[in-house]
């Protein structure tokens, strides 16, 4: 199975856009990127999305016609919805940044404007790239389950669209004063461990929240999950390890775990809060998993990219 291929010719690609991302670009610099893809001989629809769940919706409509380029203007949670409808079909995905963060944009070297990044993805290569899973639900980035998901269940959505990023560290104040640990048995590809946790992160990829790196060993294409798992109880210990992730000195911390794994189980009294891809999940399932090999996705060509265990090709 190839990991990488070129764009053929006759091309065909839908711009997904979230109307209610907080820095979406101007109209006429989205129009600049959508006549230049038609001057090189795409045909280019573009859609805008309503509500909650509806870049799943059109994003499989686009796979089912055909589309071989799908990008989204928007954020990781639209992204992440995009990525849910194009789970195991032959379209590719790509992002004109809009979001608060955009962490993917910057993992694959698409953080830029709207018309150079569409034109590094189209003249690009497709790659295939691995996906997590919980429960019914792809995640792209990450899988958080504990504190930093409590965060991102009280970020207000108002605050997020008028301070952007400044929301989570207003949240995070807030969560350190009351969220307690909870005790936890974990199964990481058959390994138990028992253990009073804070945090559990499951990484697809590097970047977390655009401050730091959680899982900076990650690979997007290498059938694993990358798992840190934060241990200890009460607001020092929350301190001491935010302040150590955020000066990356975690990898080197007796109270943070790590492994590389095809899944991870949790059993629990009371499941744990959820986020995935920084969006915050009704449901907590008690394991995630990693789908292999299960989207394609467009990425400059003839760079180096870290994330990627192996070369174009």
């Amino acid at each position: 199975m190839p990991t990488s291929t070129p764009f053929d010719a006759g091309k065909e690609a839908l711009i997904i856009v979230n109307p209610a991302s907080r820095s979406r670009p101007k109209a006429a610099r989205l129009q600049e990127a959508e006549d230049w893809l038609a001057e090189q001989g795409w045909r280019v629809a573009r859609q805008e999305t309503e509500g909650r769940g509806d870049a799943i919706t059109i994003a499989g409509r686009a796979a089912e016609s055909g589309v071989s380029l799908v990008f989204v203007c928007g954020g990781d949670g639209t992204l992440n919805e995009a990525a849910n409808g194009l789970a195991g079909s032959e379209t590719a995905l790509a992002v004109i940044p809009a979001g608060t963060v955009n962490i993917w944009a910057r993992e694959a070297g698409l953080n830029k404007k709207p018309l150079e990044a569409v034109q590094l993805a189209a003249e690009g290569v497709r790659r295939r790239i691995d996906l997590g899973r919980a429960g019914s639900r792809h995640f792209l980035l990450m899988a958080g389950y504990g504190l930093d998901a409590a965060v991102t269940a009280n970020v207000s959505h108002r605050v997020k669209g008028t301070i952007g990023a400044a929301a989570y560290a207003i949240a995070s104040a807030r969560e350190v004063l009351r969220y307690r640990s909870a005790r936890i048995r974990l199964k990481l590809d058959g390994e138990e461990v028992e253990t009073e946790v804070l945090l559990v992160i499951a990484g697809n990829t590097r970047e977390y929240a655009g401050l730091t790196r959680i899982t900076p060993e990650a690979f997007a294409d290498d059938g694993l999950l990358d798992v840190r798992i934060y241990q200890g109880r009460g607001k020092r210990e929350i301190m001491l390890q935010g302040i150590g992730t955020l000066l990356r000195r975690h990898r080197r911390s007796k109270k943070v775990l790590y492994r590389r794994v095809k899944r991870l189980e949790m059993e629990w009294e009371t499941p744990l809060p959820l986020q995935l891809d920084g969006e915050a999940c009704p449901d907590s399932p008690s394991a995630v998993s990693v789908a292999p090999a299960a989207l394609w996705v467009a990425v400059p060509a003839g760079r180096v990219n870290p994330l990627f265990s192996r070369p174009a090709g």
